[in-house]
């Protein structure tokens, strides 16, 4: 490692604490951005194949001058009325089947998970969640305990309970009725979440499984795991925050691989282009129970800024048939 980058890493520690986490045993000191190519601080270029933030390229500039337009204009949030909130709402829901036709706004997807959570508990009466083994959902409190890749087994609150995630490569199930053999596991932890005591709230599930594998999941998995969550009265909550927006290559997200239909979605990292934007999109019955006793509000999410970007990120999309 050079004199220089020894010294940015060791004020890193002394002024952020060890906590924080860095790539690579040799750190790259990254100052630049463009498309697909990041470039260090001696100008050597990387083909940029991990970020999985800037998902039109770095630094694009129809979404850099988007955010700057907007930036120079006005920057609130939500609790004005804006017309560039509806106009990104209007687009993303339609990118979604009819029954998931609302739309809320955050900044980070640990945040739209923990409101999905908060939707799911609102709209069941339960608090019990089912998460696949080596999930990762987030790091505020709530989703950092559904994460089963960071937290410790012996940490896992009472109110979670694991599945094997459906790998049919290594996994338990590879046969033909893996799919079917995976979805069962979901009442055996539904059995286990009553024997706690505890009512279920909702099956949460990365639709790629990022975290646990990366991997294409069982055709007819989703749909057999939301029936029987259904059936015990949760909730089935698709986090597309990884594989959304066209990332899986032939769906533009990532349930579509099935025939199921989420009662909610959650989004993030996509969105903006590496501005800060997440959302929850969720069947309206659902958010009108939750409204019932709950009310909802973001700062940053669905400001005018965060909407141009996201607008804009669809343009791109589009325009450029990605």
């Amino acid at each position: 490692m050079k004199d220089s980058d020894a010294n940015l890493l060791e004020r890193r520690v002394d002024l952020l604490g060890s906590a924080y986490r860095l790539f690579y045993a040799e750190p790259l000191h990254i100052v630049r951005g463009e498309g697909i190519w990041l470039f260090d601080a001696d100008g050597r270029k990387y083909l940029d194949m991990y970020n999985n933030v800037p998902h039109v390229g770095h630094c694009h500039p129809r979404v850099v001058a988007a955010i700057t337009e907007q930036l120079s204009t006005l920057n609130t949030h939500t609790r004005y009325l804006h017309e560039r909130v509806l106009q990104y709402a209007k687009r993303l829901t339609a990118k979604f089947p009819v029954e998931l036709d609302t739309a809320m706004f955050a900044c980070t997807g640990s945040e739209a998970n923990e409101l999905a959570m908060r939707i799911a508990r609102s709209s069941t009466g339960g608090t019990g969640f089912i998460v696949a083994q080596h999930a990762y959902h987030g790091n505020s409190k709530a989703t950092y305990e559904i994460s089963t890749e960071d937290i410790a087994e012996p940490e896992i609150p009472d109110y979670i309970v694991t599945v094997p995630f459906p790998d049919t490569f290594r996994g338990q199930y590879a046969g033909e009725g893996a799919a079917q053999e995976c979805a069962d596991c979901l009442q055996v932890a539904i059995e286990t979440l009553q024997g706690r005591g505890v009512r279920l709230a909702a099956f949460m599930i990365d639709t790629i499984m990022s975290s646990s594998g990366v991997i294409n999941l069982p055709a007819g998995y989703l749909s057999a795991a939301a029936k029987i969550v259904r059936d015990a009265g949760g909730i089935f909550i698709a986090d597309e925050v990884q594989p959304g927006f066209g990332r899986m290559g032939e769906t533009f997200w990532g349930f579509e691989a099935d025939d199921v239909v989420p009662d909610i979605v959650t989004l993030g990292k996509p969105m903006g282009n590496g501005y800060p934007l997440s959302g929850v999109i969720a069947q309206r019955r659902l958010l009108d129970k939750f409204s019932a006793t709950e009310g909802y509000f973001n700062t940053f999410g669905g400001s005018p800024v965060a909407m141009a970007a996201g607008l804009a990120v669809l343009d791109v999309i589009e325009s450029e048939a990605l």
